[in-house]
């Protein structure tokens, strides 16, 4: 009977010293880190909605941290271009395919869809390349042999700038603007 007295005391002395230390350290976290205009619940809810925001722009596959200022370019072309398109994606949806080159949907359509592809980057170093494709599909949803290029693009994320070539085949002259940025 004392041995169930002392355990029972025993647990109650350790509880209360529990229940006293979380109040000291909530008390500590309020003053060190200045919570008490912002309850820590507010903080880690303002945290989870930043979160959510960007899990919904972020619809990306295993992007490598490489990568990163690839996706940053496809979203400058997409706003420049592609998201007024009432077929265009939410965001961009940017990928890798078989062979590990990056691309990015911008555009879905009933039987064709407007792709970003990258293509290197410029002869100056200072600009990312992209083609702007239209992949067309039959009406059972295969890839039909009949891609469009539809435009070339060079993004320097630096300034901020994308530029069209303003050309629809892989040869023939680019844009003086394009020629200038990327020097080719």
């Amino acid at each position: 009977m004392r041995q169930v007295k002392v355990v029972t005391t025993w647990m109650f002395l350790c509880m209360m010293l529990s229940v006293l230390y979380y109040g000291t350290v909530e008390a500590m976290e309020e003053t060190t880190y200045g919570y008490s205009e912002v309850s820590l619940s507010d903080v880690r809810q303002q945290f989870l909605e930043k979160y959510r925001q960007k899990q919904e722009l972020m619809k990306y596959r295993d992007i490598g941290q490489a990568d990163w200022p690839l996706v940053d370019s496809v979203q400058m072309i997409y706003e420049k271009h592609y998201q007024d398109d009432p077929d265009s994606l939410s965001v961009p949806y940017c990928t890798y395919n078989a062979k590990g080159n990056f691309y990015a949907e911008v555009v879905d359509k009933s039987h064709a869809r407007i792709v970003l592809v990258y293509n290197g980057v410029s002869e100056n170093g200072k600009c990312y390349l992209f083609v702007a494709e239209e992949e067309h599909f039959d009406t059972e949803g295969s890839m039909l042999d009949n891609t469009s290029l539809l435009e070339f693009y060079a993004v320097n994320v630096e300034e901020g700038k994308v530029y069209e070539a303003h050309k629809t085949t892989w040869g023939g002259a680019e844009s003086q603007e394009y020629r200038e940025a990327t020097r080719e």
